[in-house]
Formats: structure tokens, C-alpha cells, sequence
């Protein structure tokens, strides 16, 4: 069922302190201006909205993703409340479905059982094993996360739980073992996503050109070694980076940051009710993601008309992107990524993604992959990539 999709921002703070968050460590100070949680009537006022603007786009579903900080830093009985408000303003015409992503230090039995009940999908963020993950998912007082995150999780499985995981790639982990690992605890699905940099301040993991000339590919080489294992298994678990990219290289297209050039129709809505685009435009800078809209005054129509909204919305459209990615043979498949990453404080997103290099060398790999396994007829409308002809491109551009 086709939803519209927002992040709700349910609680501003959280009790932990990752070195990477995009929240609370890449220069944004504006969640201090947040109340701690969100009230139930902004609760009332953005179901209200939601049911407007799917009624108005002709979609029968609203996923609410819950998001903070931490989410579960909200009391069980108030969380409740705000399930209940929402299902009163939205029912029967729309339909709710709900998620939380959390980092699970906070799972109970108790949690488990409103989870369940509530019938919430659960994303939980996990970067590796022991080692791996408390290296940059640390709480305030330095010590790693993992333990507690592990415990949560068997909490949830104790209860039939299914368990999603975000992870943020680190290039100077073992990508095998983290996917051995991930496997190992029983998981559904993983997200990998690449860390959140940009031309101001670029991965320390990156030490030269920073354009698509750029020889090092190390975020690629990573994920390659994931693919390869990933791509011959026979009951894999679902990679969504993987799984998007077969599917744009077989002809579809999907609204996803990283990959194809469909709209991106997610709002974040803060704990004031402000409507903003992806958050992780926070590491642009101060107010970045600032819009002056807010759902308890305005519609998620007015807001989509907002510079920044409409941005986002529309950053996989070919005329936002920079010369460079317009005339790029694998634009049609990487849209120009995602849109923080392009970055420039001296010219805006006029650039290619920081990444610009590890996505050339991911999406020819991965394509060239499916190319083998297919057969001649369905190879007919597909053709093999080569790193040194996109790249031969781009030099006439610049040149």
C-alpha cells in the first residue's frame, strides 16, 4: 500500500551521544530550542494534517516513523496517547501505520508488549559488533552502547519480534564479519548507510581529491565485499541498498536518498509540530533545516512550497542537479545521491555527491553482477558500465 511517509520527532533528546549523529555533533545547536516531547495536541493538529494532504494526493496511508533523539524516552502510557489520538483523527478514511527507530538501550518487556500490541515495526540501530559499534555509539559519559542494544534485542525476540537494523558504514571495520555478525543476531533487514559528510567537512576516511576523479573508493569497497557474499545466497536478508539498486537496473524506479531519480515525500515534523525536510540537512549548518512551518498552523501542502522542502522533494530531478551529474551516463540510477552529501557552503548543492567516486565504482559493479546472471534476451535492454568511460564523461564536463 503506497503511504506518504514522516519522521515525528516525538522526543528532542537522547540518552546516548553517537560521535556521527547528525543531531547533536555536526553543527547544528537548534534541537536546544526544542521542547523534550512532542504534546498530544500537536499530536491531534499533524493527524488532522496528514489526513488532509493523503486525501489530497489520493493515498490511503500515513506512516508515522518515530524518531527523536530517542523515541522511547517517552513514558509507555503517554506513547499510547499519542497512537490513540492519531488513530482517532485518521480513521476509518486513512490508515496509520506505525514504526519506531530507536537505539534499544530502553527495551523492556513492558516496551516489547506496547510494541507488539500496537503492531509498530521496530528499527534499531547497530553498527557492528562490540568492538565496531562502541567506537562511535558511545553515551554521555564515553562508554559504548552494545551490550545494552544487544539486550534490547533479545527482549524483542523473546516476544516474536522482528527486528530491523540501521548501520552506519565503518570503513575500517571488517565488512564481512559486520554482516556475519548482523546475520548472527537473527535480523530481518539492514540498512548500511554511508556516513553523513559534505564538502565542508569531508570523512577523515577520505585523504584526496574529493571530486570524482577520486581513486580511493573505500565506502564502495566495503559494500562490495557485503554484495558479493549477499548477492549468492540463496535466502538472503534484505539489504534495502542492494535490493533498490536490482531494482532500478531492471527498469523500475524507487524513492530512496542514494539511489533512482523518483521524489523523496518525507517530512520530518519536530517536537514543536515545525515541518522541516531529512534531517540530516543539519549538518549544512545552523537552522538549515528551518522552514517557518508548523502543523499546528499549516498544511503539508503550503509546506512542500517552501525553498528547502521543495529541494529535497525534487533533488533526484535532473534540473537540480550540477552539469556534472546531468550529463553523467549513470544519472539515471544514482540521481545525483543524496542530497546533503552534494554540499557546498561557497555554491550550495551545485556539486556531486562527496561520494561521487564510491558510487561510480558501486553501481557499475553491482550492475555488471546482474548482467552475468542474466540471460541474452533479458540483457537486451541493459549494457555493461565501465568505471573509465562514466569517468571519460565527466572529464569532457570539466573540462
Amino acid at each position: 500500500m503506497k503511504s506518504i511517509d514522516s519522521v515525528i520527532k516525538i522526543a528532542s533528546r537522547c540518552n546516548i551521544n553517537c560521535k556521527y549523529c547528525y543531531m547533536y555533533n555536526m553543527g547544528d545547536s537548534s534541537y536546544r530550542m526544542q521542547p523534550k516531547y512532542m504534546t498530544l495536541e500537536t499530536v491531534k493538529n499533524l493527524a488532522i494534517k496528514a489526513k488532509e494532504y493523503c486525501t489530497l494526493k489520493n493515498v490511503k496511508a500515513f506512516h508515522f516513523i518515530f524518531h527523536g533523539g530517542e523515541p522511547l524516552l517517552t513514558k509507555i502510557e503517554y506513547f499510547q496517547k499519542i497512537l490513540d489520538t492519531i488513530k482517532e483523527h485518521l480513521y476509518p478514511e486513512i490508515y496509520p501505520v506505525f514504526s519506531i527507530q530507536t537505539n534499544a538501550t530502553l527495551i523492556t518487556d513492558e516496551w516489547a508488549f506496547f510494541i507488539k500490541k500496537n503492531k509498530i515495526n521496530i528499527g534499531i540501530s547497530l553498527d557492528g559488533d562490540k568492538s565496531v559499534n562502541d567506537e562511535n555509539r558511545i553515551d554521555h559519559r564515553g562508554h559504548g552502547t552494545y551490550d545494552r542494544v544487544i539486550k534490547g534485542i533479545n527482549v524483542l525476540k523473546k516476544h516474536d519480534i522482528n527486528v530491523s537494523i540501521l548501520s552506519v558504514i565503518n570503513v575500517n571495520s571488517d565488512p564481512v564479519a559486520t554482516y556475519n555478525h548482523l546475520k548472527y543476531l537473527g535480523i530481518d533487514s539492514v540498512d548500511f548507510l554511508i556516513p553523513d559528510h559534505n564538502y565542508d567537512n569531508a570523512p577523515a576516511t577520505i585523504k584526496h581529491d574529493l571530486t570524482y576523479k577520486r581513486e580511493e573508493t573505500p565506502y564502495a569497497d566495503w559494500l562490495l565485499k557485503i554484495f558479493d557474499l549477499w548477492f549468492m545466497e540463496e535466502k538472503p536478508i534484505d539489504i534495502r541498498f542492494f535490493r533498490y539498486s536490482l531494482i532500478v537496473f531492471l527498469g523500475g524506479n524507487i524513492s530512496f536518498d542514494y539511489i533512482g531519480t523518483d521524489t523523496n515525500d518525507v517530512f520530518v515534523i519536530e517536537t514543536n509540530g515545525d515541518i522541516e525536510p531529512v534531517d540530516s540537512l543539519k549538518i549544512c549548518g545552523e537552522n538549515f533545516t528551518k522552514t517557518n512551518r508548523n502543523v499546528n498552523q499549516t498544511s503539508f501542502s503550503e509546506a512542500t512550497k517552501t525553498p528547502i522542502i521543495d529541494l529535497y522533494i525534487h533533488s533526484k530531478n535532473k534540473d537540480k542537479q550540477c552539469v556534472q551529474c546531468q550529463k553523467c551516463p549513470i544519472f539515471e540510477i544514482c540521481g545525483g545521491g543524496f542530497i546533503p552529501h552534494r554540499y557546498h557552503s561557497g555554491n550550495g548543492f551545485d556539486n556531486p555527491s562527496i561520494y561521487c567516486s564510491d558510487l561510480i565504482k558501486l553501481f557499475t559493479y553491482i550492475q555488471n553482477t546482474l548482467l552475468n546472471q542474466l540471460d541474452i534476451k533479458e540483457k537486451e535492454n541493459m549494457e555493461y558500465l565501465d568505471t573509465k568511460k562514466i569517468k571519460s564523461v565527466l572529464d569532457t564536463v570539466y573540462n
